[in-house]
């Protein structure tokens, strides 16, 4: 049977401040705890109130802080599948409100399985957003806030239960996705559906997303207002890894559909902006993929 011990919960954070102390102090709140909190640290320096929270909670053992810099989400995660002492993993966002059976509701999920299901993704409530009725879902994407336990082919980085030994053998999280690291989550969905793994949506295992404005990717600016290609070159690098007839799509399609958007209608003078972040994302996506894949058993990393 597996229990909370088994559990590891990992939280790669980013540029936050007051959201991250108050995620933290009610994910160590919770009845059924986790065996550990494993706080992937990118930020090169906290205020004051955070360096003091962190530094008391690690005094007690009720934290392990890692650190390490340039930021990536990916490296960070792969971070987490190292560094974590246990079988189960819990990859949460470092902006969230957790239900407050989550942990519990996890280990549930586990056991209540007749074949463990290799991932568990959690239920996302976004601030505009309460949980829907599946049923009732038009859209042909995925609503991680439907009310529906089911297997499916996609995950949420923010509320994601790794089986750690899987995700060891599938390469971990590939560390390519540079910039907002658009798309990587489904690109390790995509491995572990094609490495005979099962994803399982539990909405028991629930939390909040605060969407907080600073930190994050957010750092990376506004996708819509800038020429850099941070937040565009994950999707193509994510097109090109699924073949040529899902390249060529993504090259004719993903131009147009970033332009054809409200935004770009009322301030029509960002549209060569967005074209040339569009532009210099494909050749950094092509220079990635012939780089080949960042994955963990083809990189090197200190312990």
């Amino acid at each position: 049977m597996i229990s909370a011990q088994d559990i590891t919960i990992v939280i790669p954070t980013y540029g936050r401040e007051e959201v991250l102390v108050n995620s933290l102090s009610d994910l160590l709140a919770l009845e059924t705890a986790a065996c550990e909190v494993l706080l992937v640290d990118q930020t090169p320096e906290h205020e004051p109130a955070t360096i003091k929270a962190l530094s008391e909670w690690q005094s007690k053992g009720r934290v392990r802080r890692l650190t390490f810099s340039p930021p990536s989400i990916p490296h960070a995660m792969n971070q987490g599948l190292m560094h974590a002492n246990t079988d189960y993993l819990l990859y949460l966002d470092d902006d969230i409100i957790p239900d407050d059976n989550l942990i519990a509701s996890l280990v549930d999920a586990l056991n209540n399985q007749s074949t463990t299901p290799q991932c568990i993704a959690g239920q996302v409530i976004q601030p505009d957003e309460t949980v829907i009725r599946f049923e009732d879902w038009k859209r042909s994407w995925f609503p991680f806030n439907s009310d529906r336990s089911q297997f499916i082919d996609e995950v949420m980085a923010g509320n994601l239960c790794v089986n750690r030994a899987f995700a060891l053998k599938i390469g971990g999280f590939d560390e390519n996705f540079k910039g907002s690291a658009y798309r990587f989550e489904s690109d390790f969905a995509r491995r572990v559906i094609r490495a005979g793994g099962k994803i399982l949506f539990e909405p028991s295992v629930s939390i909040k997303h605060l969407r907080a404005e600073r930190g994050g990717t957010r750092i990376k600016g506004n996708h819509l207002t800038t020429w850099r290609p941070h937040h565009s070159v994950g999707k193509y690098y994510y097109a090109f890894r699924g073949g040529v007839f899902e390249a060529f799509k993504a090259v004719l399609i993903q131009p147009l559909r970033a332009v054809r958007t409200k935004h770009h209608l009322r301030s029509p003078w960002w549209i060569p902006a967005t074209l040339c972040a569009e532009l210099l994302g494909i050749f950094w996506a092509i220079g990635l993929l012939l780089k080949g894949p960042g994955f963990l058993n083809r990189i090197k990393h200190d312990l």
